[in-house]
Parts: structure tokens; C-alpha cells; sequence
């Protein structure tokens, strides 16, 4: 399993929880694309099909087209990229329940029960 973390304000204004976690997933998506090329070029081999979590629903269904709305047309074109992947299969968008999202750990100030749980999730127990 490789980790790769990144924690800094986004640039843009997110006018819902919906838009800033699509922006968020847009840009992880875009850095786990360099640490794939990255493994490619030094020899490890990559499944196509690398999974992102994402704990939100509406989110998600953007991402997968579901939803129809047009409440994110006012989001701009470079944050679609995730979007492009999920289509081209280069990717799979999940769905994570929050107490589930192993990722809190490095971006969230967590209550002492939650960060054993998620030391435990992701195997730094011990």
C-alpha cells in the first residue's frame, strides 16, 4: 500500500460540503496519478483501477455523472479531471463511511478513542 498525504487550504471558494470534497478528490486524484507514473518508472507494477474514497455522496455522484442537478456546473473544468478518470476507468471512486475514512488521521485533530481506531485501520498500532 503506498500513502501519500498532502494537508493545505484549497484555493477556491466552495459554495457546499459537496463542491469542496469533488474539488478534494479532484486533486487527490491528480497526485495519484503522478505516484503511479512515478512507481511505473521505477519498476513496480500498478493495477489499473487504483481506488479513491470518498465519505461524501453527493460527491460522489457528480463524479460518477448520477446527478443531474447542474448544482455543480459552476465548478471549474480542472477540478472535473476526477471525473475523467472515473470514466476512463483509470480510477474507481468509492464510497467510505467517515468512521471508516483512514485519511482523518493525517488531516483531522482526532479525540484519543477515534485516533486508536484509525491507528488500527491503518496497521501503525502498536
Amino acid at each position: 500500500m503506498v500513502v501519500g498525504w498532502l494537508c493545505k487550504k484549497q484555493k477556491c471558494v466552495a459554495l457546499s460540503t459537496m463542491e469542496a470534497e469533488f474539488v478534494a478528490a479532484s486533486q487527490t486524484a491528480a497526485e495519484m496519478m503522478g505516484i503511479i507514473e512515478l512507481l511505473k518508472e521505477i519498476g513496480v507494477s500498478v493495477q489499473p483501477g487504483s481506488i479513491l474514497h470518498v465519505d461524501n455522496q453527493a460527491a460522489i455522484a457528480q463524479i460518477k455523472g448520477e446527478d443531474a442537478s447542474g448544482r455543480a456546473k459552476h465548478i471549474d473544468v480542472r477540478f472535473k479531471f476526477v471525473k475523467d478518470l472515473e470514466t476512463k476507468k483509470m480510477l474507481k471512486v468509492q464510497y467510505c463511511e467517515s468512521k471508516s475514512m483512514r485519511a482523518d488521521i493525517l488531516t483531522k485533530t482526532l479525540p484519543a478513542p477515534r485516533l486508536s481506531q484509525l491507528r488500527g485501520l491503518v496497521m501503525l498500532s502498536g
